[in-house]
């Protein structure tokens, strides 16, 4: 009885199945494909909302929504064109340029990128702004800007990032929120396009001593950019669970600018003493000697590269009319007053004497100066050097100087640039219209989050 039983169920339930398979089968693949997609809407939509990551970290520095730090912007956003790992520069929303005359750069823009809004990019929405400089829209996704006067560095400045309305990018990160006090940002939260559950608050601090008590305090975990990892008698890189990363900075050039103008600095043998009696190497930084730094394409190594020598140095003093007498004067802001110590150290070595002045900002009138000089990608350096700029802040006057500078930015042929550099770079360091001292050492410190 029961066997018979058991057939007629069997038979029940295939005459069911071959009658409903269809229904089944179907039930079944729109079980698994609610069960998939309840899964991704899980993952990408209620996951990010509940699970949300929020990684703090901190900057130093007072900032502008105008002036934020490159190293921000270029997660937000990009360029037309950007540069290589050898200096050399190359396409990133332009796929391609042409330049005539040296002053007419036509861009042509990919198809498909869009800002953080979902906005398309194109020629109508670049709002690369320049001044003297006239933008043409092409096509839909053609640009061209034509300059008054020939311009070589001009590829080098497309490389700044491309903004829409309300910090609209078109990076791997977007603006979610900007806290603005007094017109400066306090705040920045950004969240990774591919990411959702994934973001990144930026406080910024007025000091890098404010920087790294907010650290301590646990404020942010992970700070940037600082010069030492200590904080009073505190070494933040020797605490535990505290992860510190240096490295040196290209980007930027700590100088001793001479005052051309002054009694005293205006003979080229007292600057070139000076610079030969500054130390070989420091602790603060990569040491340097020339305006441009070593990754650089255009970096060339002048005749008198790397000299230190005190006796030569003593020797150009002998030689002088009259003896340096007077105390010399060097002033600097609290940040690189370690460096003025070290360049105190070198000249008392050499019989000179100098006391340091602690100054807020560039003073309009100094003997001796320190300060750091942001190297840009391009080698052009008219504003620092050329007689008649105003940031010319050492007065230093030399016509051939001049026109090495004339021509560098005049010229877009490479090969021939890299020679005008190279005398340019011969020329100054032989002149000393200051003594280029050290790039800087950096600090990144995290803390370890198991």
């Amino acid at each position: 009885m029961a066997s018979i039983k058991r057939r007629y169920y069997t038979w029940l339930i295939k005459a069911y199945f071959k009658k409903m398979r269809r229904t089944i089968i179907g039930s079944v693949v729109l079980g698994i494909l609610v069960f998939f997609a309840f899964i991704g809407l899980l993952n990408y939509y209620f996951r990010p909302l509940i699970f949300k990551t929020t990684d703090n970290v901190g900057y130093a520095g007072t900032y502008t929504v105008n002036t934020l730090p490159k190293e921000i912007l270029d997660e937000i956003s990009y360029g037309l064109t950007d540069v290589d790992a050898k200096g050399q520069i190359v396409p990133s929303a332009a796929i391609e340029w042409d330049i005539k005359d040296n002053k007419i750069y036509t861009f042509k823009i990919k198809k498909g990128i869009r800002f953080h809004n979902g906005e398309e990019l194109t020629s109508k929405n670049i709002n690369l702004n320049f001044s003297d400089v006239k933008t043409v829209q092409i096509d839909k996704y053609t640009v061209q800007y034509i300059l008054k006067n020939p311009y070589s560095p001009f590829l080098a400045s497309v490389i700044r990032p491309i903004f829409g309305k309300n910090l609209a990018g078109i990076g791997k990160y977007k603006v979610e929120d900007i806290d603005v006090n007094g017109g400066f940002v306090r705040t920045i939260t950004l969240s990774e396009i591919s990411k959702k559950d994934k973001k990144r608050k930026i406080y910024f601090y007025p000091t890098q001593k404010a920087l790294k008590v907010a650290f301590m305090l646990g404020e942010v975990s992970k700070i940037y950019g600082v010069n030492t990892p200590i904080v009073d008698k505190t070494d933040l890189s020797k605490w535990k669970k505290v992860k510190t990363e240096n490295y040196t900075n290209y980007s930027a050039l700590v100088a001793i600018f001479y005052n051309n103008n002054d009694p005293i600095l205006n003979n080229k043998k007292v600057r070139q003493s000076l610079n030969y009696a500054l130390p070989p190497s420091v602790t603060i930084g990569e040491r340097a000697f020339g305006p441009l730094p070593p990754n650089s394409i255009y970096f060339n190594q002048a005749p008198t590269y790397k000299i230190t020598d005190i006796e030569l140095s003593k020797t150009l003093l002998s030689t002088l009319d009259e003896p340096i007498k007077k105390e010399l004067v060097i002033s600097t802001t609290e940040e690189y007053l370690k460096a003025a110590e070290e360049v105190q150290k070198g000249w008392k070595a050499i019989g000179l004497s100098s006391k340091i002045k602690i100054v807020q900002d560039i003073p309009t009138d100094f003997q001796i100066f320190i300060y750091e000089i942001r190297v840009p990608i391009d080698p052009d350096q008219y504003t620092l050097w050329h007689s008649d700029q105003v940031n010319n802040i050492t007065h230093y006057k030399n016509l051939r100087i001049d026109k090495l500078l004339e021509d560098g930015r005049s010229i877009t042929d490479f090969e021939k640039r890299k020679k005008i550099y190279a005398d340019f770079q011969k020329y100054l360091i032989d002149d000393v219209p200051a003594s280029f001292f050290y790039f800087p050492r950096q600090y990144d410190i995290s803390k370890i989050i198991n």
